[in-house]
């Protein structure tokens, strides 16, 4: 077996800061009249900023690989995301809005194997503690009410933001996103149904720039008049829940291999993919993780 999930990666400290109320796309760092002591600060999304400068300083034996299979799925799917692009690195920590990577030894560690070959996205980490999200679990279930469907209402309280909630949704909610595939998120409140999505609206809060969560009356009405697509949006039931600096040390211990993405890998839908998003992001970020990627793919092709 590989150890790369134990590999410490070293990063390069700068000063550099972001706002958050600034637009996902900017591209352009913005310069003002400092002093000479005063750092710079950039605007817009610094982890893509960050990203360039670590593949522009990365070995070309390392570089990663798009997987074109699932590319070509994602330009059927959502011609706009696909045009982003694709980049993912990892990171000395776990970081909100980053990815979560199951290691081959997660399930050892944890005693879940419903953990194996996980990608979950972080929306929250700090002192209060982290929850994250399972981006590659679909279910068989929609959010339409009909057999295979599941009903919204939903009273039970919790502590996680109400911008994160659906709580005795309004029946246009249901029936605008009725054919939306429901994942399950985690393990913990699956009572509780959180909305993902990429578009800046009333209600919804910034986990970082270009990704959201909640605002769902405002995401059915504009996609009930046809300003948006129903597709751009995902749904979860429950989440994977971590007390205060427990994510830290199941990192340390190689749970988990912290990743930074582009939003395409966060966003996008995770059903058919012609090869397991799991297996995507290795390939992505190259080195000794596509190795583990190419066996595992085999691995798949195999029980195929």
């Amino acid at each position: 077996m590989y150890s790369f999930w134990t590999k410490t990666f070293g990063t390069t400290k700068a000063s550099i800061c972001y706002s958050r109320s600034s637009c996902y796309n900017s591209r352009l760092v913005s310069a003002r009249s400092v002093q000479d002591d005063e750092p710079l600060e950039l605007t817009g999304d610094w982890r893509s900023f960050r990203a360039k400068l670590i593949k522009s300083t990365a070995s070309t034996t390392s570089e990663g690989k798009i997987n074109q299979a699932n590319l070509r799925r994602l330009e059927l799917d959502s011609p706009d995301l696909a045009a982003e692009g694709f980049w993912c690195h990892p990171t000395s920590r776990p970081e909100k809005g980053g990815l979560l990577v199951a290691s081959l030894k997660v399930s050892e560690l944890k005693g879940n194997d419903r953990l194996e070959e996980v990608v979950a996205v972080l929306i929250e980490h700090g002192d209060q503690g982290s929850i994250g999200l399972i981006l590659n679990r679909p279910t068989s279930m929609v959010m339409g009410k009909r057999p295979n469907g599941m009903p919204l209402q939903l009273s039970v309280r919790t502590s996680y933001p109400k911008s994160m909630q659906i709580h005795n949704a309004p029946p246009e909610v249901q029936s605008v996103f009725a054919d939306n595939r429901l994942y399950c998120g985690g393990f913990t409140a699956q009572q509780v149904i959180h909305l993902l999505h990429g578009h800046p609206l009333p209600g919804a809060q910034e986990v970082v720039p270009g990704i959201f969560m909640g605002g769902e009356l405002a995401a059915a009405k504009e996609v009930g008049e046809g300003r948006l697509r129903a597709e751009d949006f995902r749904f979860f039931a429950g989440a994977l829940v971590w007390d205060e600096g427990e994510l830290d040390k199941e990192a340390e211990k190689g749970c988990w291999l912290p990743v930074a993405s582009s939003r395409a890998l966060v966003l996008k839908q995770c059903l058919q993919l012609p090869t397991p998003l799991w297996v995507e992001v290795l390939q992505l970020l190259g080195g000794e993780y596509a190795q583990v990627a190419a066996d595992a793919d085999a691995e798949f092709e195999d029980d195929e």
